[in-house]
This record gives structure tokens, C-alpha cells and sequence, in this order.
């Protein structure tokens, strides 16, 4: 079947990259996105088929936030993970994001991977259900 889709939005070049490439390791299909103006660009597409988005929160012109506010409106049902250094911005999360809305940087990849794979799980659930 199909790889399980993550796109992942972070400005900081470094950390998107060493984290799209642990999860290509684990098996997952990666897009990058370098900030949520470029994630939405490639959400809008409808050419990729994302099943979860894992986003920074603090990011230049579009952030975090406002990312999982344009996913809650515009492709409902596709679950955002935030993500940030700064462990106050996690409240602002819990309303944008289902569950466990947040990972503190820096975060622990094995709970990263667990996460996104059960979130998928629990979406095709809700499909065919």
C-alpha cells in the first residue's frame, strides 16, 4: 500500500532536515515545507496526499498557530502536530490540536514516530467507520 505522508513545516533548516530524513528512515513518505505560508501552498495543491502535519510554532510570516487554523478550516480532519522550544505556547495548542496537541523541543523521535503512526491509524478508523 500506500507510505504514510508527513509534511513537515520548520524554519530551522537543520532540524527539518535531520527530522524528515528519521522519518523516511522509519518508513514514512516526508514533504518539507520552511515555513506555514509554504505548507499551505502545498496543502492548497490537493497533489500530495498528506495524512498529518507536524509544524513548528514559531515561524516567520505564517506561524504554527495560524497553520493549524487554516488546516482546521480548509482540509478538516487532517491532524497537526505543533511543536516548540517554549513550553507556554502549549495551552494555545491544545485548542488547534486533537489529543496531545504539542511536542516540546527538543523532542524524543521514538515518541514522535509512535504519535504520527497512531494518529494515521486512528484517521483511517475514522473513515471507515
Amino acid at each position: 500500500g500506500r507510505k504514510p505522508t508527513i509534511l513537515v513545516v520548520e524554519d530551522e533548516v537543520l532540524l527539518r532536515v535531520a527530522l524528515a530524513e528519521y522519518l523516511r528512515e522509519c518508513g514514512f513518505r516526508v514533504y518539507e515545507a520552511g515555513n506555514g505560508t509554504e505548507a499551505i501552498t502545498l496543502l492548497k495543491s490537493r497533489k500530495y496526499m498528506i495524512d498529518l502535519v507536524l509544524s513548528d510554532v514559531d515561524m516567520p510570516e505564517v506561524d504554527g498557530f495560524a497553520l493549524a487554523q487554516w488546516i482546521n478550516k480548509y482540509r478538516p480532519g487532517l491532524p497537526i502536530r505543533l511543536v516548540s522550544g517554549d513550553r507556554k505556547k502549549s495551552d494555545a495548542a491544545k485548542d488547534l490540536c486533537e489529543n496531545e496537541p504539542f511536542f516540546a523541543k527538543p523532542y524524543d523521535l521514538k515518541k514522535v514516530v509512535a504519535f504520527i503512526r497512531n494518529a494515521i491509524e486512528a484517521r483511517a478508523k475514522r473513515r471507515s467507520a
